[in-house]
This record gives C-alpha cells, sequence and structure tokens, in this order.
C-alpha cells in the first residue's frame, strides 16, 4: 500500500512506499514511471568510527571486501561486469559514522542485479585469497593520497581533538594496520566486524524503478529479508571531540601546494536537531555575502583576502564545526589579526540586532521554489539521496527536510550565535613559511601548536561593530514572472533564429522538465585571444580579473541560484548564465555590458596575475596519471599549450603589456548563442536584440573561427616520458581513431564499454598492479579514441605495459569466440546508455551546446552512433581490436618512467613530438566532418 505520510511537492509525480521488514530494515520504494534505469542504494549506520583500534580503516576494507564473491556468486569480478554489461554503474563510499552501495541498471536486468547486491549483505565471502590482495589495493589508495592537501590537512585537525574521540582515528587503513597479528587474521577480523557491526536493523535502502510498487516490494521481500538482523541501533556518541585544551590553539601547517590561507573554526553540538530552521546555513550565507558591505569586500579593500567561504567543516552525530576560510594575499599572511578583528566584528554586528527576518524570508522563499520545481535527477541519484536520507530523518521529512526552513525561536539564533566565541575558537594558518616542530602520523604534515594569547582572545570578543561591515540589502534579482510554458510551446530540437555574418543564434523552448528555469550560452569567437602563447595566458588572466571585478556587483544574483560563468575555451572566451529565467536576461545584457567597462587596477594586476600562476606551477604536484592526461591534450590540441609554458608566459606579462592585450581584446568579434528552457520565441528575440546592440558598440566584428587540430597519423607508436613529483609510476596509453565517423566513435565507446570492467579486475583487483586502473573512451577534436591508464606505487611502466598487452590479447582471443547473441547482449548495455534521456534541464543544454560546438547541426550524432552500433557484428569488433594491436598503430604511450627495452616502440620528448605534429597541422571545419 502506498504511503502518504511522505511530503513531497506537488510537482513530484514519483509514487513512494515506505516499509519496515520483519528484520527491521527500512526500506523506501519509489515507482518512477519514466525512468529509464532501475537504482537501489543501501546505507548502513557503520563507518570508520567503528574500526577496533589495533585495526584502523577495517570499516574501508570491508567495503572492499564486499564486492569480491558471496555465497551464491562467488566470483570476485561478477557483480562489476554484470552491471556494466547492462548499461549500469555501481560505487560505494565510507564515512565516518555511515557506509554507503549503490548501482543502476536496465531494469530488464534489475532482479538479477538486486540478488547479487543483496547477496553481498547476507552472506559475503571475505575469501582468505582476495583478503590479501585487497590489502595491498587499499595500500595503494593510502599511497596514492600521501600528498593530497586535505588528507595532510585532515590528519593534523585528527591529532589536534580529543584522542578518545573516534574521529581522532585513522580511517583509511593501510598495510600495517591491516595485516595479521597475533591475536589473529585479518579474515577473522572482517567476519567479526561484519558479525558485530552489519545488520538490517542499522540499514537503510532505496529502490527506484518503472517497476510498480508491488513488484518492487516483492523484490526486497526475496532479497532482503534474510539480511542479518541481530543488533540493536548504535548508542549515542557521548565523548567529546575537543576538551578545553583544544580550543583557542592555532594550528600551524605546511602544505604540499603553494597554499595561502586561514581557517577560522567555533564548535558546535550536533546541528541536526535544528534542521527545520537551516540556521547554520542561513549564519553562513550571512558571513559568506561577497556584496557591498560584506565582511569579504572589506578585507580585499585592505588587500589581505581574495576569496572567503563561510559555513563549512567536520560534522557528526555529536558535533560540529562551523568554519570561515579566508584565502590570503601575500600581505594577509602577516596581518593575521586584523583579519581576525574584522571576523569579530561581523559576528558583533550579528549579535547585537535581532533575527534579520526580512532576509531570513528571502532563504525561505527560494527553498519553496526548489521545493516546487526540484531538479530533476537520475534514479540512481534519487536512490542514493534517499537511502541517506532515511538515516537523518524522520520518514515524514525524507523528501521535504532538505527543504524545511521554519523561522526560529530568536533564543535559538542567538544561543547558535554564542558559540562564535573567540574561547571556543579553533585557528588553522596553512603556508608554505610557517614555523612547524612536529610532523603528522601516516600523511607526514609538517605543523606546530600553540596557544593563543588570553589578550587576544579577550580583545576579540570585545570586538565591536564596524560600519563598513553590515547585512547585505534585499536581493532585487527576487522579483519577477515565473511563469512556466504552456507545453504547447515546447520544441523538439534548437532552431537558428538569428543568422549572420557575425552573429548567430539559436532557440529551444523546453518544457519537459516543469522548471522555470533556462541557460544562455554565448561564445565569442576572438582572435586576438589565441595568437600565441602569451595571448592565451592573458585571456585567462582577464577572465579572472574580470570575475574579480564584478563579483561583488552581482553576487546577489548568485544567492539565488542566477549563476555566470565565464571560461577560456579554444576560440575566445564563453559566458554561460544559468538559473530563474525572470532577470537572467537582465544579468547576461549588465555582464556584457561591464565587458565594455572594465578598468583593471594594476595592484589587483599583480595579486591575481601571482594566484593564477602559483595555481599552474601547483599543477605539477598533481597525481601523475592526471599529469599524463594534462599533457596527452597538450599534445594534440595546438590551442592548448602545456600548463608550464602558460606561467612562464603569465610571469613575463607586464601590466602594461596585457593593457595593450585589453585594448584589442574585443575586436573582430563573431558571437554563436544558444537559449534554452523556460524561454519563449519573445525571448529569444529579446536576446537577439541584446547581442545585436552589444555587437554595434564594439570597433569590429568578424567570421567564426576554424579549429585547428592536430593528425596523428603516421607519428605513432611513440613513447614518452615525464617527470612527475610523485614516487607513484603511471602509465596512459591512448589509441586514436583514424578518422570522426560514427561507425568509429561506436566501436570505440563499445571497446570501453567492454574492456573497462575487465581491465580494472585484471589489472586492479587479481594483479594488484595499482589503484587507479581504468579505461576512457576519450574523444579529442572530436576524433573518437581509447586511453588505458594505470598509476601503481611498485609496478614501474615496463610491467604496466607488459601486464596491458597481455590483457588485450586475453580480451582479444576471448572476444573471437563472442556468439551474436552474447554480442547483441553486450551492444545492448551500450546501446541503453545512448539512449537515455537528458536527466535534467542543466544536461540537456550541456548537450546542445556540445553539439554545436562540433558543428553538429542537426543534433543528430547519438541517433548516428547508434544506429551504427546496431549494424556492427562480432567480426566487425574483432577485426577493430586486432587492429589496434597492429606494431605500427599510431598510439601514445605516455609514462613516468623509460620505454620498454624489447620494445618497437620509438622513443620521443614532447616537444620533439609536438614539433613533429605541427607539420601535419591542418583545420576541421563543417565538411571534415561525417554528421
Amino acid at each position: 500500500m502506498e504511503n502518504s505520510q511522505i511530503l513531497q511537492s506537488p510537482n513530484d509525480h514519483r509514487h513512494y512506499q515506505y516499509l519496515t521488514l520483519a528484520n527491521g530494515l527500512a526500506v523506501l520504494l519509489v515507482h518512477q514511471a519514466d525512468s529509464e534505469k532501475s537504482a537501489a542504494a543501501l546505507t548502513v549506520n557503520v563507518g570508520h568510527f567503528d574500526d577496533p583500534l589495533p585495526r584502523e580503516g577495517l570499516a574501508h576494507f570491508l567495503e572492499h571486501m564486499l564486492f569480491l564473491g558471496s555465497e551464491n556468486y562467488p566470483q570476485a569480478g561478477d557483480y562489476q561486469q554484470f552491471i556494466n554489461h547492462h548499461g549500469g554503474s555501481h560505487n560505494a563510499w565510507t564515512g565516518t559514522e555511515h557506509s554507503g552501495f549503490f548501482f543502476d541498471i536496465d531494469t530488464a536486468f534489475f532482479t538479477e542485479a538486486l540478488a547479487r547486491f543483496a547477496d553481498m549483505f547476507s552472506r559475503p565471502l571475505f575469501s582468505s585469497d582476495y583478503v590479501e590482495k585487497e590489502r595491498h589495493a587499499i595500500e595503494a589508495e593510502f599511497s596514492l593520497k600521501l600528498k593530497d592537501d586535505g588528507r595532510r590537512i585532515y590528519q593534523v585537525h585528527k591529532e589536534s581533538i580529543n584522542p578518545a574521540h573516534p574521529f581522532a582515528k585513522f580511517s583509511v587503513g593501510n598495510l600495517s594496520t591491516l595485516a595479521d597479528t597475533a591475536d589473529g587474521s585479518l579474515q577473522q577480523a572482517l567476519q567479526d566486524f561484519f558479525a558485530a557491526q552489519y545488520s538490517a536493523s542499522r540499514m537503510t535502502l532505496t529502490l527506484v524503478s518503472s517497476l510498480s510498487l508491488a513488484e518492487q516490494q516483492q523484490l526486497v521481500s526475496d532479497n532482503f529479508a534474510a539480511l542479518p538482523a541481530h543488533l540493536p541501533a548504535k548508542t549515542p556518541l557521548t565523548v567529546p571531540l575537543y576538551l578545553a585544551e583544544h580550543q583557542a590553539i592555532q594550528l600551524n601547517i605546511q602544505p604540499h601546494r603553494h597554499t595561502q590561507k586561514l581557517v577560522v573554526s567555533f564548535a558546535m553540538p550536533d546541528i541536526q536537531q535544528w534542521y527545520k530552521h537551516k540556521l547554520i546555513s542561513f549564519i553562513a550565507h550571512l558571513l559568506g555575502d561577497e556584496g557591498p558591505g560584506s565582511l569579504l569586500s572589506y578585507l580585499k579593500q585592505l588587500g589581505l583576502v581574495n576569496q572567503l567561504s563561510a559555513g563549512g567543516g567536520i560534522d557528526g552525530s555529536n558535533y560540529k564545526d562551523f568554519t570561515i576560510a579566508f584565502e590570503l594575499t601575500d600581505s594577509g599572511l602577516q596581518q593575521r589579526d586584523v583579519i581576525l578583528q574584522a571576523l569579530f566584528s561581523a559576528l558583533a554586528g550579528l549579535k547585537s540586532q535581532p533575527l534579520p527576518e526580512t532576509l531570513f524570508a528571502e532563504r525561505q522563499k527560494l527553498l519553496h521554489w526548489a521545493y516546487l520545481y526540484q531538479e530533476p535527477s537520475t534514479a540512481l541519484q534519487t536512490a542514493n539521496h534517499l537511502s541517506v536520507s532515511m538515516q537523518h530523518y524522520p520518514i515524514r521529512d525524507v523528501i521535504f527536510g532538505d527543504y524545511r526552513m521554519e523561522l526560529p525561536q530568536e533564543a535559538l539564533y542567538q544561543q547558535i550565535l554564542s558559540y562564535f566565541d573567540s574561547n571556543n575558537m579553533r585557528l588553522m594558518l596553512i603556508a608554505p613559511e610557517v614555523k612547524t616542530d612536529r610532523e603528522a602520523r601516516w600523511y607526514h604534515t609538517p605543523y606546530s601548536i600553540t596557544p593563543l594569547q588570553p589578550a587576544l582572545l579577550q580583545q576579540l570578543n570585545d570586538t565591536a561593530p564596524l560600519p563598513q561591515i553590515y547585512l547585505p540589502r534585499p536581493n532585487p534579482y527576487l522579483d519577477g514572472d515565473i511563469r512556466l510554458l504552456s507545453t504547447t510551446e515546447h520544441m523538439a530540437t534548437p532552431h537558428k533564429v538569428h543568422d549572420d555574418a557575425g552573429l548567430s543564434v539559436w532557440h529551444k523552448a523546453d518544457t519537459d522538465f516543469a522548471s522555470p528555469k533556462g541557460h544562455i550560452f554565448v561564445q565569442l569567437s576572438l582572435p586576438h585571444s589565441i595568437g600565441d602563447c602569451r595571448q592565451l595566458a592573458a585571456t585567462r588572466l582577464w577572465v579572472e580579473l574580470f570575475q574579480d571585478n564584478i563579483n561583488q556587483q552581482f553576487y546577489a544574483a548568485t544567492t539565488i541560484g542566477l549563476m555566470y560563468n565565464l571560461h577560456v575555451q579554444r576560440q575566445g572566451i564563453s559566458l554561460h548564465t544559468s538559473g530563474l529565467a525572470s532577470n537572467q536576461l537582465l544579468l547576461l545584457q549588465e555582464l556584457l555590458q561591464q565587458m565594455l567597462q572594465q578598468q583593471f587596477s594594476e595592484q589587483r594586476f599583480a595579486e591575481l596575475k601571482r594566484q593564477l600562476s602559483r595555481h599552474w606551477r601547483n599543477s605539477s604536484k598533481n597525481k601523475p596519471v592526471a599529469r599524463l592526461f594534462s599533457q596527452l591534450s597538450a599534445l594534440l590540441q595546438p590551442l592548448n599549450p602545456e600548463i608550464d609554458q602558460l606561467a612562464d608566459a603569465l610571469d613575463q606579462l607586464s601590466f602594461t603589456q596585457f593593457m595593450q592585450f585589453h585594448q584589442r581584446l574585443l575586436q573582430q568579434v563573431h558571437i554563436e548563442s544558444l537559449l534554452l528552457g523556460n524561454w519563449s520565441a519573445a525571448h529569444a528575440e529579446q536576446l537577439t536584440t541584446v547581442l545585436q546592440n552589444w555587437q554595434a558598440q564594439l570597433h569590429s566584428t568578424g567570421p567564426q573561427l576554424i579549429n585547428p587540430a592536430f593528425k596523428l597519423q603516421g607519428q605513432g607508436p611513440v613513447w614518452l616520458q615525464l617527470d612527475v613529483e610523485h614516487s607513484d609510476h603511471a602509465l596512459v596509453i591512448y589509441l586514436p581513431a583514424q578518422q570522426a565517423t560514427p561507425h568509429d566513435m561506436a566501436l570505440f565507446m563499445l571497446a570501453n564499454h567492454v574492456l573497462s570492467p575487465e581491465y580494472f579486475h585484471q589489472l586492479r583487483t587479481e594483479q594488484q598492479l595499482g589503484y587507479l586502473v581504468g579505461t576512457g573512451y576519450v574523444p579529442i577534436n572530436t576524433l573518437p579514441g581509447i586511453a588505458f591508464y594505470v598509476q601503481s606505487p611498485n609496478a614501474g611502466c615496463e610491467q604496466l605495459y607488459e601486464a596491458t598487452v597481455m590483457f588485450f590479447r586475453s580480451f582479444l582471443a576471448d572476444s573471437e569466440n563472442l556468439t551474436a547473441t552474447e554480442f547483441a547482449e553486450i551492444t545492448q548495455g551500450l546501446l541503453a546508455q545512448l539512449h537515455e534521456r537528458d536527466n535534467s534541464l542543466g544536461a540537456r543544454a550541456k548537450r546542445y551546446w556540445l553539439a554545436l560546438g562540433q558543428q553538429d547541426y542537426h543534433f543528430a550524432l547519438n541517433e548516428q552512433i547508434a544506429e551504427a552500433l546496431r549494424r556492427l557484428t562480432p567480426q566487425h569488433f574483432v577485426a577493430f581490436l586486432q587492429q589496434l594491436l597492429l606494431p605500427h598503430y599510431d598510439a601514445i604511450f605516455l609514462a613516468t618512467d623509460g620505454k620498454p627495452q624489447h620494445s618497437h616502440l620509438q622513443f620521443s620528448d614532447a616537444a620533439s613530438l609536438k614539433l613533429r605534429l605541427r607539420q601535419t597541422e591542418i583545420a576541421f571545419d563543417s565538411t571534415d566532418k561525417v554528421i
């Protein structure tokens, strides 16, 4: 029987049923008639807080092991391969107090997938062979993050709290914490932990499917009634996160990447009890404001801070850290107390007056709109979100809880503000130059702890409000009509509503999502932005400075979800606005006008140039696989130079040169635009007028630019070595197509679809060659391709290369025995993915905008790929795989080590290969495409 107690939006047409099985499992069934896939998510109230002290990381390890065989499905790779081959995906996570497991799949195979999923939790094998193998996978995962600043700073946090609180535990695990001991084997520890922690009474399960609620209920009864039901609910945490000695302190932390931050945190109790009022997020909104009179505006004027964020921080069942994080300038790094004084002035301003009900009502209004016009989500997203929400909200509010915002009592507001006290404060100063005297365990982070002086604490608490820092003004962007278009106005595909030599405008009225929102894309083709590396670097800095200049003016728009984003792309600068259609055209018009009126200060030029250069230089510290993919992109795209080259060009750019560049940037401008969403034909005309009027103010217009590209034919196979700042070895093997036809795209997509789970299972699970292992469909310049990638803490690139070649040969041999029926089943999973409907207005808008960028003006490429896929035979596929193995195939091998000794591969450095490629450079235009 369908449940009526769950509050849901009047625009939410799904049907819900809540039930509890006899074993205590809480279940939420969701019938979504138009869902193309079915999904399931199970969340369990067990996390790394529950790790036994001698076995830190055991909860995380168990999460891994549950996928490696169960009583009825003992093959370790069976679950992953079954899900993948039938158009699905799966994953899992381990948090502090919860762990989650989820998958989606074609509905025709949902019953079989649920049987496998349920068996994981009722009859896991914990095979001794895989216990030993997976230990090394955990070690590889741990090793991968050794230089990750998030983990490194997190560990310092753990070492500076009450050691009796479970937050202090090491959450990931490694070979030393996950080992056999004199007290027993790791396998036995796993079995004991599972028996002691995993119980249906601690689990919440959500199913989302086009199957009826009755059918879903039967599936749950058939598969999950056998889950163990022997444990009571967990007892609440009572150990405090901080003792007195852990407050009023400063942690000095040296980061791996060049970062300058001051993080101020205030300790609070569990905030879930106040979820109906959203007071924490409201206070974060007030302190994190970036408009006139804001704390950020004040500190930017003093030249101390570049950015500010408020409201983050760790939280759990008996604690919450409310953090305010300041990104510091070099000057700000030396003036900590001035920043703190300003923060406490802002806090004093809040405490000196009652709850600002007008501003609170604005946030209520926005949440109400968000509830009424909920963004659509996939079956998997819905299942995941609701399964977690069931752990935190009463069933009545499992949907509405995120949107409920009731006016609180004044006493509660003041109580929460009382936690913002200097004696209840901790500081983190994160910068390369800070003095340290110790090293964090596991991640070796240099840090120190110093108590804050009582005089400073008293001075901060006595701080009076500053007149320069005040509350935001009423939001002008909240006015306007949010009327939905009639469904009769819906357009199947975008139509070109204007086309001349300098401007083309496309329009698509879209009512499928019953949303009052829309998207506008404006591509500015700027020939003076892409002439050489210095122009490319200057364009990126121009965008940073422009956004820095206008941020305060337009911040109010962003707080109501009316977003704008500028980014540099191959032809120049792209502007994207999104959110409520009301006032969005006005926002776009104002943004464009600001482009013509910019005045840049030399001081901000120097600061943002330094910041951008540091960001680019920090990329050398990315994980090796990411560095290799970045190198691949730089090699094959002429207008995408290596990041170090961009940084070098930026460092040499003077303010005078930048201003000369600025004067020429908006010349010979060509515009292409797309308007999609809750927009009528009249809106399209209005957009066209806005763009025409703006162009009329420019020095000149120009034609649409062509996209230059390199062709690889005749260049490979070639091995490139790249030095990285990491001890891990990494290899990326890129195999490009010869041409960009739907037939080739279908073949490469299918190869990735089939190879991905097999490659992961063999090299990651069976051979334990690394934690980061996979394949990817990688189109570059519309040319399809496939990439194999592995990152390993132990195996060198020659071993990774040989393992990949051996895998591919074995896979090819197996593929030669594929029957027509088996092949049809494999292709069906990929066809299902190609035919998936857009799950949101944003996804649809980006898909059409990408098609325009590829000059697919009929928006038919996906269907052409699907048609090519339907025509493929096993013989076609095997012949294609054989071609990829030919010794002369134009492959690129990017590696952190030198090439194998006994190999036919050429060796080259990146500069030499790029020079050869430049000599073959061509320019793709619409005649080169098969659309």
